[in-house]
């Protein structure tokens, strides 16, 4: 072959190659196509709404006949907590698998040996107090009721306090279980703060056994009081600080760590 006929030769060949591929680099160009069907991740949502403050979303109780000598007429005390309770696998409300209850304490503390630095003057120590509360689940739907929590603790100064609720639930589905939790705030004060005339406190009929065991209810059931008072909290801007004023008017000032 006359060599002066290989660049020719050559170029064709470069021609005929790339019109080849020049479909296939058009076709990529173009969006995937997407599926028809997506997967979602099973999902179990717990959503809590406290009853007894709505405005400062809290619950809250209060010891009142322990020290109702102490400046106030609030005798009648508030140890039931509240809380509309929702529970929903993928959006639907099911019966729950468990529901457990974890109360935390906050308490202060002015720090001593540790302190990070000259700027760290306040701490917060939070201690399990899960021992000390019940909560029970009543429901009138699937998933779809409210939650009683229960004061069982010593009506002690030093119960005086802000609490956080943790509630978690466990739902199985087959083989599997999943799980989801909502926090709460719970303030337990020694008395209540209220300014206007005319608060009250009604008697209410509770069983008297301990709502953690299956035991029947008894023949008679005793009459518990349960104070209802107009603005517990009053014009204090959080239950923390109410809480340690209270524990101060007490004789319980901040401790040191």
């Amino acid at each position: 072959m006359n060599s002066r006929y290989l660049p020719v030769i050559a170029a064709l060949l470069i021609a005929v190659t790339c019109s080849a591929f020049l479909p296939v680099i058009a076709q990529s160009s173009t969006l995937p196509t997407l599926p028809t069907t997506i997967f979602a991740a099973p999902t179990l949502t717990v959503v809590t709404i406290a009853q007894d403050d709505q405005a400062r979303h809290t619950g809250v109780m209060w010891l009142a006949d322990t020290f109702a000598d102490f400046g106030t007429t609030a005798a009648v005390p508030n140890l039931v907590s509240q809380y509309k309770l929702l529970i929903s696998y993928n959006g639907v409300p099911v019966v729950p698998s468990s529901i457990y209850c974890q109360f935390v304490e906050k308490d202060k503390a002015e720090p001593l040996k540790n302190r990070q630095g000259t700027w760290e003057t306040l701490e917060s120590i939070p201690n399990d107090v899960s021992s000390s509360f019940v909560c029970k689940f009543r429901s009138a739907e699937p998933g779809v009721g409210v939650l009683d929590v229960y004061f069982t603790g010593a009506g002690k100064p030093v119960s005086i306090a802000d609490y956080v609720l943790f509630v978690s639930v466990s739902y199985t589905v087959g083989r599997s279980t999943v799980y989801g939790g909502d926090m709460q705030d719970l303030c337990l004060l020694g008395w209540p703060v209220y300014f206007a005339p005319g608060a009250i406190g009604i008697p209410v009929t509770s069983p008297a056994f301990n709502l953690m065991t299956t035991a029947p209810l008894p023949a008679k059931s005793l009459n518990y009081p349960h104070g209802i008072y107009v603005d517990p909290l009053g014009n204090w801007g959080s239950c923390e600080d109410l809480a340690l004023q209270e524990q101060a008017a007490l004789g319980l000032p901040i401790s040191w760590t």
